[in-house]
């Protein structure tokens, strides 16, 4: 199977198991978020209850409950030794908070902390994108190389050929002939690891994309990325915008700020309004031989707890100072990812332009030497040394393009905008 650079990204971040993690991980922590914006509405629960006793207090109250107090229940061996009383309660009861400053501060936490999970999110597909990329280019990079040791294959049968020849007209000698049947072998092993190679970097495509392990995706079509005219600082200041990652730090050192708020909270009072309506029946469930209500307000103030809220403060403000060296360092390698980019992008273009050179000479040097040896002017060793060097200069230029490319997408991806640049 084959897919372009666009098809594999799509099909990867689609399919690839650490994007639909991070996924999920976003879908929790929204959900999180939303439950701790409802703790200000109201609770309502409904029982049902079943309680049979002969102790006189709780006797006393069942019959009060149920409507069926008489005056013979006033009676002393009535109050001091009742008979058992069986009493079926239903109720409604809500709750309303009205004063919760741990659940404002919580709601503010969790928004925070689903929106730092979002933006880890957009990271790993971020993350996932550029690995991928580094694996299209591996297998771009492993053909590119198969076919410069195929052509090294030809060239040492040539020379091969061309010593049998020579041996065969005794003009050459044999040892001539031996030492281009060696270097042939040397290049065919080359040749043998080179389509190995080739394969191992499609089934690391295929993991890469979410495919079934043993299976390969080869890379279908080149890739073009436009040359980042940016310099460092631009680059440093569009990273700043768009870097998930940093985005992701100050969003925690903001999460960690609302959870030194919400410890604190627990300093202050809680507020909230309370109501209830029940039935009583003696002999059904959900009957009613009578009902009552009752509603109220109260208010809550933990004066001490054994400085347990005292420590949790002290804790979670530990949490944010180290929240805020993080964002500190996470800005500092940022910065450092963006210059190192854009000096190796530099490097890389350099690089290229010398192994572009290295291959013509290699290839003008060989081609000489070629007719030397026709001519009988120079030696096999010297023809054999000028192809091995323009088998390692072509090897090189494989190598070169491909981390131009490579540090190319570097520079996006540090500078956070890779994703938005491969899908233009």
């Amino acid at each position: 199977m084959q897919l372009t650079l666009q098809e594999a990204i799509a099909q990867g971040l689609e399919r690839n198991h650490q994007g639909r993690a991070a996924r999920f991980q976003a879908e929790a922590a929204r959900s999180g978020a939303t439950a701790a914006s409802l703790h200000y509405l109201p609770s309502v629960t409904v029982e049902e209850s079943w309680t049979r006793s002969n102790m006189p207090v709780t006797t006393f109250m069942m019959k009060l409950n149920q409507g069926r107090f008489t005056n013979q229940d006033f009676a002393i061996s009535s109050l001091n030794d009742p008979s058992p009383v069986n009493d079926f309660k239903s109720a409604v009861t809500v709750e309303q908070p009205l004063f919760m400053p741990e659940a404002w501060a919580a709601r503010r936490g969790a928004r925070y902390a689903a929106e730092r999970q979002e933006a880890i999110t957009e990271q790993t597909r971020e993350q996932i994108a550029f690995s991928i990329f580094q694996h299209y280019l591996a297998v771009q990079q492993a053909r590119a190389l198969l076919q410069a040791t195929e052509k090294a294959v030809e060239e040492a049968r040539e020379s091969r050929r061309q010593a049998t020849v020579r041996v065969a007209a005794g003009l050459g000698l044999k040892s001539d002939e031996l030492r281009a049947a060696t270097h042939l072998a040397a290049a065919e092993q080359q040749a043998i690891s080179a389509a190995n190679n080739l394969t191992l970097a499609r089934m690391q495509l295929s993991l890469a994309v979410g495919g079934q392990s043993g299976s390969q995706v080869d890379a279908g079509g080149e890739v073009s990325l436009r040359h980042p005219g940016q310099q460092p600082d631009q680059l440093l200041q569009l990273a700043q915008q768009q870097r998930q990652d940093l985005f992701a730090s100050e969003l925690g050192k903001d999460q960690a700020d609302a959870a030194l708020l919400q410890s604190r909270a627990g300093f202050l009072p809680t507020v909230g309004a309370f109501g209830s309506w029940q039935m009583n029946d003696h002999t059904r469930p959900f009957g009613q031989e009578h009902n009552s209500w009752v509603a109220g307000i109260a208010a809550r103030w933990n004066l001490f707890d054994g400085f347990r809220t005292w420590h949790a403060s002290s804790q979670t403000q530990a949490v944010r100072s180290a929240a805020v060296e993080q964002l500190a360092q996470t800005r500092k390698e940022v910065s450092y990812q963006v210059h190192e980019a854009w000096l190796r992008h530099r490097e890389a273009e350099q690089r290229l332009a010398v192994a572009r050179n290295a291959v013509s000479a290699a290839e003008e040097a060989t081609r000489l030497l070629s007719k030397r040896f026709d001519n009988a002017l120079a030696t096999m060793l010297e023809l054999l040394d000028a192809q091995s060097a323009l088998n390692q200069a072509r090897a090189a230029l494989v190598e070169n393009d491909t981390a131009l490319t490579l540090a190319t997408g570097r520079v996006y991806y540090a500078a956070g905008s890779f994703l938005k640049e491969i899908q233009q």
